[in-house]
C-alpha cells in the first residue's frame, strides 16, 4: 500500500478497529491459553515451546505498546 501512496488509507482503516480492541484481547488470551494446554498436552519438543513463548512475549508487547509509548513521550 505504501509504494502506490495509500498509507494514510491503512492507518485511517485500522483506527476505526480500536473500539474492538477488548474483543480481540480476549481471542488473542483465548488463543495463547488454547494453544498451552495444547503444548503441554501433547509434551511437544523445546522448538515448539521456544516459539511459543516468543510469540506469547510479542503478544503481550504489543498489547501493552500504547501503554509503554506513553512513559516514554509523557510531557
Amino acid at each position: 500500500m505504501a509504494s502506490l501512496g495509500l498509507g494514510s488509507v491503512g492507518t485511517a482503516y485500522f483506527a476505526n478497529l480500536t473500539k474492538y480492541k477488548p474483543i480481540f484481547v480476549i481471542i488473542t488470551g483465548f488463543l495463547l491459553y488454547k494453544s498451552y494446554s495444547l503444548i503441554e498436552k501433547n509434551n511437544a519438543g523445546k522448538t515448539t515451546k521456544i516459539i511459543f513463548w516468543i510469540s506469547a512475549a510479542l503478544a503481550i508487547l504489543a498489547l501493552y505498546y500504547p501503554t509503554i509509548l506513553g512513559f516514554f513521550y509523557a510531557s
